[in-house]
């Protein structure tokens, strides 16, 4: 069973390097398929947390390339690693933030382990073939600069 498991795990894994498709739930209770969105062109998925300094300031970078591009095809998703203790602040901080994407909650890091994240923010930018072609770790004033070159990449393509 555990080798069952472990080979499930591996293949998930490496299915998520291949081609991204997950289904998910947001907090206002909408299904969100990755498929979906990212057929209609880049997708940024970024984790974060309302406790995470740069998370926080990463925020209105993403609401603003959101505004920039979401008419050419951009979406984004937000997954908050909160822990459960926690989650009740999220609704909150989302509508003080006036955050304006879609945020999913993944208290147990089962996302943010399946997708390889290290550390927060983490954000991935996924093509329309559902793969993911850049990754960016943490958060420094103007790292949106170099996230939205490879989006503008994506949109030229």
């Amino acid at each position: 069973m555990k080798l069952l498991f472990a080979v499930l795990i591996i293949a998930t894994v490496l299915n998520a390097q291949e081609k991204l498709d997950l289904k998910l739930n947001s907090i206002n209770n909408e299904e969100l398929q990755l498929k979906t969105l990212y057929s209609n062109g880049p997708l940024i998925v970024n984790f974060w947390a309302t406790w995470c300094q740069p998370c926080r300031a990463e925020i209105p970078h993403l609401n603003k390339l959101l505004q920039k591009y979401s008419e050419r095809g951009l979406s984004i998703i937000g997954v908050n690693q909160d822990s459960q203790k926690s989650v009740a602040k999220v609704k909150s901080f989302v509508s003080a933030q006036k955050i304006e994407y879609p945020i999913v909650l993944d208290t147990n890091n089962e996302i943010f382990n399946r997708l390889n994240g290290q550390v927060l923010p983490y954000s991935l930018l996924i093509n329309k073939e559902g793969k993911v072609v850049f990754k960016h770790t943490g958060y420094n004033a103007g790292d949106e600069r170099k996230l939205e070159e490879e989006i503008l990449k994506l949109l030229e393509q």
